[in-house]
């Protein structure tokens, strides 16, 4: 049984190397013999087509030969591979083999070694380098087990070679008696041109035996003391899988057989295994005595009992043969004060046997996690152990092999690895793993930007990272296992990729609240040029950037997949952003959700006098994303990141600016564009020929004269009136007051200037271009007039009306506002649309004055006279 922890070198193992373990034990760990009689020979597949799109190691496999043969004289797995290399990089891959084995209950046969070249077959058996040496490839994860590999060097390989070799491993591990169970993949990462796979089992056994993940079926051959199962396949393309897949997905084909009928018997046979010894010893009978003084409650004893195990045993396993299966006595594991997961597991079961209290051993698979029930029950599915105790009615999942875990037994973290095999002869399916809500990862950032000293000093920051339940025993484990300094230095470098030249100011300060598992941890920073200037050095800059947030919501590997994406669940993280402002400025609230099948974000925008207050929610609701819902998922991401973060400008207006460096041409573009249109629209409204009115007009009420003077006055002075309203606001339209007042983050900035101020422009281009038209119909004394002067009094009107609505909704202070909200100049447009409508409506003089047409209309066709004859009322003809 094995389980992955902090990665460290492990000095037990170091020893045993340093005392000769790893040497070269020479050739009496293997023997060269003649192939086996039973195994069936294969030749390697052509190399005529080969894939070179597919092949990423410079290596093509031309077979890969599996025979596996059972029966009383034991196990036997014969290999035979050929591979050929394509070029430089596959002549390192294929000139150096290594063979697997386990001393302890195997034996290694070489049978055949040679290298195939321009059709010629050289023999290399006999003249090859081999040497055995000690592989402990997991003294890292501090688990010695014995296994060992014979390295073949070959010399003088060359592009174009092909190394093809072929050897037995004889012998099964005894802790799982004479039963049988094994698995072998169908289909490789990489292509292969033949894959020839053959299963001899004994024809008196009758083992479990299951395709997974293809519906080819084996061909089936029955001889006098075997059943045979044979696959054989040409040309198979590579599955290869992406690195974030999660563990469970296992798309290979592959073959599964197993004599173990079920997940009962696979618990039977742990059951002895996992067995507390009737008695325990000296010192293990004075720990009992002890807590059981101690703790009162069951669940004291519990955590009691735990504690103990996690923190006087060290983790370290010896698994040499059966070892890997069976664990020690849980005496000699206390008294050498280290175990495995198998170890540590027997000696917390035995500990709580002897108080009395119920608790079982929970076979689980890290890597695998729910993907083990898609597996042939065998022993081998699982590859940790840990303890299942229930206590009050609920039940526990406790890892004996974590650091000691603080707090009470509901605030320690609880690992889920989706299903358990509990060691028990009533067992009879596997166990779904309760997701205790202790479980979850969760996290809260608080980060507090201090830039009240002004724009060009530096900004203070504070982070606070608080984290519970697994967060929370994860970070004092990095905390005891890392120094202060090397842990500041990875901190410091994490932030000094987005603001660059970050500073320390005082050491980081650590918080543990072990009662609840909750641990804070505080950095404090300084961010010398936190307001950097522009390119063009008119405005500064400040980026409020969350990179513990667009952590979370990393983007997949790929997008275009074959694999489900692992997501980390159950995870809620929390970031508050709060920056301290140099001087007031206008946030305006806002609240965004994005909201996805597998993930929750939420971000709250707020502000005060001299605040902006950030506040983004993380939650998770799934910890997988399938093939089919990945678009979607990736583009809520993309989503969700681009509404992180938030950026503040301090804009720039020096007094020396030329005009040439104020004109905003952008504007002037635009008001050119609209005059434009505008004179175009006014040609064609000026050919607008209503028909004068059907009143017959009066020669003493027809002219410009007497109350139709005010009019004209006003059509006269209307144009200069608006430009004069218009001038004192134009350095709004400037370079540097237009970017002030409407680009996001500005000390002024509200989202209702630029439509504001665009409205201002286009209103007052299209009143003044009105107000000219109609006074040149005025002069002309077109029929027309009365029309477009009631529509420039209705236009004066709605404008004042728009107008305030706009200045409303800006946040203008003091007098400029009580100016702009004035409804004198509304009214005044009101009462102008009331009477001069009336007026033009019905005057007798407008009626008079405004008869000409555009074009000239032809006189209406009198009556002729009759005949003379019809005339004297004499007959025609």
């Amino acid at each position: 049984m094995r389980t992955s922890t902090t990665a460290f070198q492990c000095l037990f193992g170091l020893l045993l190397i340093l005392l000769g373990w790893g040497a070269d034990a020479g050739a009496a760990d293997y023997r060269i013999t003649p192939t086996p009689a039973w195994v069936t020979p294969i030749s390697p597949g052509s190399q005529a087509q080969v894939p070179v799109g597919q092949i990423s190691s410079g290596a093509y496999f031309l077979l890969g030969d599996f025979q596996t043969r059972s029966g009383t004289e034991g196990r036997t797995e014969f290999r035979h591979f050929a591979t050929q290399a394509l070029n430089d990089q596959g002549v390192d891959t294929i000139a150096n083999i290594e063979l697997l084995f386990d001393p302890s209950y195997q034996s290694l046969q070489v049978h055949a070694l040679a290298v195939i070249r321009n059709g010629q077959r050289i023999d290399k058996l006999r003249r090859a380098t081999i040497r055995v040496l000690q592989r402990e490839k997991e003294l890292e994860y501090r688990i010695y087990d014995g296994r060992k590999s014979a390295h073949i060097f070959l010399d003088d390989i060359r592009t174009g070679d092909i190394v093809e070799y072929a050897y037995s491993v004889h012998g099964s591990n005894p802790v799982f008696g004479a039963r049988e169970f094994g698995s072998q993949s169908l289909q490789w990462a990489v292509p292969i041109e033949r894959l020839h796979v053959r299963l001899l089992l004994p024809i008196d056994r009758d083992p479990r035996l299951t395709v997974r993940n293809s519906s080819r079926q084996p061909l089936v051959r029955t001889t006098a003391t075997h059943r045979e199962y044979v696959w054989d396949e040409s040309s198979l393309a590579p599955l290869a899988l992406e690195n974030d897949a999660p563990g469970w997905f296992d798309p290979y084909p592959a073959l599964e057989w197993s004599e173990f009928a079920d997940w009962n018997a696979v618990a039977r046979w742990a059951v002895p295994l996992y067995r507390p010894p009737a008695q325990l010893g000296p010192s293990l009978r004075a720990k009992v005595l002890s807590i059981e003084i101690g703790a009162r409650s069951q669940a004291d004893r519990v955590l009691a009992a735990l504690r103990l195990v996690q923190g006087d045993v060290r983790y370290l396993g010896v698994e040499i043969g059966s070892g890997s299966f069976v664990p020690s006595p849980p005496d000699r594991v206390y008294d050498r004060r280290f175990g495995d997961c198998k170890d540590k597991t027997l000696l917390l079961l035995s500990l709580l046997h002897h108080m009395g209290i119920d608790a079982q051993a929970a076979l689980v698979n890290t890597v695998l996690t729910r993907g083990v029930s898609d597996m042939a029950p065998n022993p081998a599915a699982f590859n940790h152990v840990l303890v299942h105790v229930k206590v009050d009615g609920r039940s526990y999942w406790l890892d004996p092999t974590r650091a000691p875990q603080p707090g009470s037994l509901d605030a320690v973290h609880q690992p889920d690895f989706g299903l358990a095999l509990l060691v028990s002869d009533t067992t009879r399916e596997l166990l779904p793993m309760r997701r205790d809500p202790a479980a979850a990862i969760k996290r809260r950032i608080d980060a507090r930007f201090d830039a009240r000293d002004g724009f060009d000093q530096p900004a203070r920051l504070t982070i606070t990272t608080t984290s519970e339940g697994r967060e929370a025993e994860e970070a004092r484990n990095l905390l005891a296992t890392t120094s202060p300094d090397a842990l500041q230095k990875q901190y410091l470098n994490y932030y000094a990729r987005y603001y660059p030249g970050v500073l320390v100011t005082q050491a980081m300060a650590v918080s543990d609240d072990t009662e609840h598992n909750r641990i804070t941890v505080t950095e404090y920073y300084a961010i010398p040029d936190f307001w950097p200037l522009d390119e063009g050095g008119s405005r500064r800059e400040a980026t409020f950037y969350s990179p513990e947030m667009m952590d979370v919501l990393r983007l997949p590997s790929s997008t275009v997949r074959h694999s489900p994406v692992a997501l980390a669940s159950p995870l809620d993280v929390t970031l508050v952003t709060e920056a301290l402002l140099p001087e007031s400025w206008p946030i305006t609230p806002e609240t965004t959700r994005i909201e996805d099948a597998h993930f929750t974000l939420e971000r709250h925008v707020a502000g005060g006098d001299r605040q902006l207050l950030l506040t983004d929610h993380f939650r998770s609701h799934a910890d997988h994303v399938k093939t089919d819902a990945i678009p979607s998922y990736v583009a809520n991401l993309e989503r969700a990141r681009n509404t992180l973060g938030y950026r503040l400008f301090h804009h720039l207006n020096p007094p020396s600016a030329s005009l040439a460096e104020r004109f905003n041409w952008m504007i002037a573009l635009l008001a050119a564009m609209v005059t434009g249109a505008l004179a175009w629209l006014a040609v064609r409204l000026y050919r607008y020929d209503p028909p004068p009115s059907d009143f017959t007009p009066i020669p003493a009420l027809t002219g410009i004269r007497g109350w139709l003077l005010l009019p004209a006055l006003s059509l006269l002075l209307l144009p200069f009136r608006l430009l004069l309203d218009f001038l004192p606001g134009i350095d709004a339209y400037s370079v540097f007051t237009w970017a002030h007042l409407t680009h996001p983050g500005g000390a002024n900035y509200d989202p209702m200037w630029a439509p504001t101020l665009l409205f201002e422009l286009v209103a007052t281009l299209s009143l003044g271009t009105l107000a000219l038209l109609t006074l040149v119909l005025f002069i002309k004394r077109r029929s027309s007039t009365p029309r477009f002067f009631i529509a420039l009094v209705v236009g004066l009107v709605i404008l004042q009306l728009i107008d305030q609505a706009l200045v409303m909704a800006l946040p203008l202070t003091g007098e400029a506002a009580e100016t702009a909200r004035n409804p004198a100049e509304l009214i005044q447009a009101v009462l102008s649309l009331a009477i001069w409508g009336t007026y033009f409506l019905r005057s007798r003089r407008v009626k008079s004055t405004f008869t000409r047409t555009w074009r000239a209309r032809p006189p209406e066709a009198e009556p002729s006279s009759p005949p003379p004859d019809i005339a004297q009322g004499q007959p025609a003809g």
